[in-house]
């Protein structure tokens, strides 16, 4: 395979498993509102997987800005190097790896927030069958 082919399926991998995160983060939340009260409170571990739910959908938002802004960032800094040189922005453009960095980051965060508060309401379940 070519680096191309596989920079293509990586794309593949990392949009297919954001997609069904998303539903995952979703579907998390929506469990922790089974266990809530009569005067609507939450036992403390759901509370906690509540907040790592939130923070999920924050990382999630942060990992599309930051990929947005970096690029963008990034790209129009290379086009004013081409303006100078050549008179135009048509050109190629090397892209390096670091550009990637703070979107990989945030992919790293977001999954494993999701991770943690579903641990969180297994654990909560396992107490609950335990007593």
């Amino acid at each position: 395979m070519t680096g191309k082919e596989l920079w293509a399926e990586y794309q593949h991998y990392t949009r297919d498993l954001t997609e069904h995160e998303r539903k995952l983060g979703f579907a998390g939340a929506a469990v922790c509102w089974i266990f809530k009260s009569d005067n609507f409170t939450f036992p403390l571990t759901i509370y906690v997987a509540l907040f790592f739910f939130i923070g999920y959908f924050v990382a999630d938002i942060f990992h599309g800005l930051s990929a947005a802004l970096t690029l963008r960032f990034f790209t129009q800094h290379q086009e004013k190097k081409l303006w100078k040189a050549t008179g135009s922005i048509d050109g190629d453009i090397p892209k390096p790896r670091w550009v990637d960095w703070p979107a990989f980051t945030f992919f790293i965060i977001k999954s494993i927030l999701l991770v943690i508060g579903f641990a969180f309401i297994g654990f909560y379940i396992l107490t609950r069958l335990a007593s």
